[in-house]
C-alpha cells in the first residue's frame, strides 16, 4: 500500500467508526517501529511531526522516507504536520509532501483563531491538503505554557457552542478539542475525558474530532471517545518516555556497549508494546 492522503484514511475511520492513532516521531527510528507495529496489528495510522521536533532534523526527509517505506508495508498511512503556529510552517509542510496540517490558534482570541485558520485553509485546500484546527486549550508540554497559570482548568475546555460558531466560519476538516487531556506527563493524575462534551461537540459540528495528549489516558476512555466521533488521537509522550527509560536501562546493564544499533534493538520491543497499546486504545486494530 503506498503512502496515502490523510483524507483517504480519515474516510476509512469514519466508515468503520474508529480513531486514527497519530504518532509523533522525534527520531527516525520511531517511523519504522510505528509502521511495523501497525502492520502487525493491521491498523491504519498517521505519522506526524511538529515544528518543535523537526528543528533537530530536516523536514524534507520525511516524505521521501515514507514513500520509500510504503514499498515494504501493506497498511495505509499518511503524513501530517502537528502543532504549527505560523503560516510559514504550513507552507513548508505542504511543499514537502504533507497531506494534512494542523494550525494551532487555540491560544488566540476566537476571532484571531478564525482569521489565522482561514488563511491556512486558503493555501491548503486548493492543493488537496486537509486542515486541522484547534479550539480550547490542551495544557501541558507545548513550549511556553505560562498561560496555564492564569486561569482555571474549566476555562480551557472546548465549548460546544463556540465550536459550532467556529466551524460555521472556518471550513476545517478536523477539529482538535480540549476535553480533559493534556500534553506531556500527568504526574500521578489520571485524566477523565468529558465524554458528554465530546458527544455534544460532534453533534453540533458534524466534524471528525481530534484528541491531543492521548498518552496516559485510560484505554477504555479513548475507545469510548472513538465510538463518539473522535477520529484522530495523538500519541507522543508514552513513546518517548518508554524509549528514554529503556535506553537508560540498557546502558546500565551494558555500560561498555558502543554499538548504537544493538542498543536500539534492545529498546525497540518495549517501544513497540506502547505503540500497540495506543492502536488498541484507538479502536484501530484490524480495521485494514
Amino acid at each position: 500500500m503506498p503512502l496515502v492522503s490523510t483524507k483517504t484514511i480519515l474516510d476509512l475511520a469514519e466508515e468503520k467508526n474508529f480513531a486514527l492513532p497519530a504518532f509523533n516521531v522525534p527520531i527516525p527510528e520511531f517511523i519504522l517501529w510505528v509502521l511495523e507495529a501497525g502492520e502487525e496489528m493491521r491498523a491504519s495510522l498517521i505519522i506526524q511531526i511538529a515544528p518543535v521536533e523537526y528543528e533537530a532534523l530536516d523536514i524534507r526527509m520525511f516524505y521521501g522516507t515514507l514513500l520509500f517505506l510504503s514499498q515494504k508495508f501493506s497498511i495505509p498511512f499518511s503524513l501530517h504536520l502537528d502543532h504549527a503556529h505560523r503560516l510559514e510552517d504550513i507552507l513548508l509542510a505542504i511543499q514537502n509532501g504533507f497531506s494534512s496540517v494542523m494550525i494551532d490558534g487555540s491560544r488566540l482570541p476566537l476571532e484571531e483563531n478564525i482569521q489565522l485558520t482561514n488563511k491556512v485553509i486558503e493555501v491548503a485546500h486548493p492543493v488537496g491538503v486537509l486542515v486541522e484546527g484547534e479550539l480550547g486549550r490542551v495544557g501541558g508540554l507545548e513550549g511556553d505554557e505560562s498561560w496555564e497559570e492564569k486561569g482555571k482548568e474549566e476555562d480551557f475546555f472546548t465549548s460546544p457552542q463556540e465550536a459550532q460558531e467556529f466551524v460555521d466560519k472556518v471550513p476545517v476538516d478536523m477539529l482538535a478539542v480540549a476535553v480533559g487531556t493534556r500534553h506531556g506527563l500527568y504526574k500521578g493524575r489520571t485524566p477523565q475525558l468529558q465524554l458528554d462534551r465530546i458527544k455534544e461537540i460532534r453533534a453540533k459540528t458534524n466534524l471528525p474530532l481530534v484528541i491531543h495528549g492521548g498518552s496516559g489516558t485510560p484505554r477504555e476512555q479513548l475507545q469510548k471517545a472513538a465510538q463518539l466521533g473522535v477520529r484522530k488521537i495523538n500519541f507522543s509522550t508514552a513513546l518517548r518516555a518508554q524509549y528514554l527509560s529503556s535506553f537508560q536501562e540498557y546502558l546500565e546493564s551494558h555500560p561498555e556497549e558502543l554499538m548504537v544499533g544493538k542498543i536500539l534493538q534492545g529498546v525497540e520491543g518495549k517501544v513497540k508494546e506502547v505503540i500497540k497499546e495506543c492502536i488498541i486504545a484507538s479502536c484501530a486494530e484490524g480495521k485494514v
